[in-house]
């Protein structure tokens, strides 16, 4: 199953697989009434004030992939859940409980970025990347510009803890860690793509 969020709602293709997607240059070749269908429904969804999801059960992963191609601007990004002590990190931005991620840099393999992003925001050295996680999906509004972000997410370790600090100029202003007990507040309280993508593997890892 493959989810696009936005704000608080998501677009869901049940037939979908994000492996069977391919959102490079060369997808936008394909030119056909289906595609122009689905890139006008998704022009459509964006705007619309909509409270609940919407699922769209017919489209194949070529047609849309050559749709999202056309509506959005691809903006990859990479992130870790860092573990320690059996707890994980997390972040506050703009107040709200988040895990560590940024954009991935032009060239920059996808693992590399994440295990920046997470140094860089949080403060902790000796990363290690354990294993990927499922990547999420949401798209925003930028300089008039609709963007999809995928973004990476890996199960990291961290070997130092002495000096974390959280990346102010991100507006990051808090970084804790939380145990299983703080776990169901966490996944009330981040965003809807983050709590349906890694809350069963938050869960399953905190309690192995």
């Amino acid at each position: 199953m493959y989810k696009i969020f936005y704000e608080h709602r998501a677009l869901v293709f049940p037939n979908i697989e994000e492996k069977d997607l391919n959102l490079d240059a060369t997808s936008q070749q394909l030119e056909t009434y289906e595609v122009e269908k689905i890139h006008n429904f998704l022009r459509q969804w964006l705007i619309v004030n909509l409270n609940e999801d919407v699922v769209i059960d017919h489209v194949s992963p070529e047609v849309l992939s050559a749709a999202l191609c056309r509506t959005f601007v691809m903006a990859p990004a990479a992130g870790g859940v860092v573990l320690a002590d059996g707890q994980f990190a997390a972040i506050q931005r703009h107040g709200i409980p988040d895990l560590p991620k940024g954009h991935v840099k032009d060239g920059e393999e996808v693992a590399d970025a994440a295990l920046r992003e997470v140094e860089e925001e949080t403060g902790l050295a000796g990363l290690e990347i354990l294993r990927q996680l499922p990547s999420s999906w949401h798209c925003y509004l930028y300089n008039d510009e609709w963007r999809l972000k995928q973004t990476s997410w890996f199960l990291m370790s961290a070997s130092d803890d002495s000096h974390v600090a959280p990346q102010l100029d991100e507006d990051i202003t808090e970084v804790t860690f939380l145990g299983a007990f703080d776990l169901e507040w966490f996944l009330k309280n981040t965003y809807r793509s983050i709590a349906e993508t890694l809350g069963d593997e938050l869960k399953q890892t905190l309690n192995e």
